[in-house]
């Protein structure tokens, strides 16, 4: 019955309204309490992306490589991708500094591009959340061998992680490894017949609107931020504004 009521909620809340990622993490905890955080786990993917990125290069200058960070505001629901502490090089004006920092990031590049709009965004799949599994974001090839191997090995690590969690009756274990075992099936097979959950296209609507991308310049001579500003398929010429960092961070 609950399950039934929270069903009907959430697509009279979809029809009559503008319904958020925080919105769907609310339905999804209520009907199942263990059920993994949109938001979270979104945001952590995409961090996590873009840190793999970061690197103090081996120079005599020993510079630090600056890139991406990400940002969910609950404030005004929107998804931020953005570097900060750029310094403006002062031969060019902010839009041109703003180009040169995205066109090291081609792949960011695409998703302003109406062209490459729907493509998928590697920094964007923790989103997506019926195809992780034991905090992996799963793909196979489609080998039948390999595919095999590829979930033996992730039950085998399932196992070792949930190790301690594990109570004394075997019998209780192997049951919840079954479950995993039918829950990765599922998964697999989604992916496999390149099927699209609904969960996953209400989420990637919501991504295109609420996302958005920032590059902060710092205009050393002046004592002055700046910040250039860019939505979704909406193209390169970025829209340009003061910034106070700060305020930023409090959103």
């Amino acid at each position: 019955m609950i399950k039934l009521l929270f069903f009907l909620l959430f697509f009279s809340e979809l029809v009559f309204s503008n319904l958020t990622i925080e919105d769907l993490d609310f339905y999804r905890k209520s009907s199942n309490p263990q059920s993994i955080s949109i938001v979270s786990s979104g945001t952590n993917y995409c961090k996590n992306y873009f840190s793999s990125n970061k690197s103090i290069n081996v120079s005599s200058k020993n510079t630090f490589k600056n890139s991406f960070s990400c940002k969910y505001s609950l404030k005004r629901n929107r998804f931020y991708v953005f570097m900060v502490a750029q310094t403006k090089n002062q031969e060019k004006t902010i839009r041109e500094n703003c180009l040169d920092v995205l066109s090291k990031w081609p792949e960011i590049m695409d998703h302003m591009d109406e062209t490459f709009f729907d493509n998928k965004k590697l920094y964007l799949e923790g989103f997506f959340v019926e195809n992780i599994f034991n905090n992996q974001i799963l793909s196979f090839s489609n080998i039948y061998a390999q595919d095999e191997l590829e979930k033996k090995n992730l039950i085998n690590q399932l196992i070792l992680d949930k190790k301690s969690s594990f109570s004394s009756n075997d019998e209780e274990n192997n049951e919840l490894v079954k479950k995993e075992i039918l829950r990765l099936e599922k998964i697999y097979k989604k992916i496999i017949e390149n099927k699209i959950p609904d969960l996953h296209k209400i989420i990637k609507l919501e991504l295109d609107k609420i996302t958005r991308y920032k590059i902060f310049i710092n205009d050393l001579n002046r004592f002055k931020s700046y910040s250039c500003n860019w939505k979704p398929g909406k193209g390169l010429d970025p829209y340009i504004k003061k910034e106070k960092f700060i305020e930023f961070e409090n959103i």
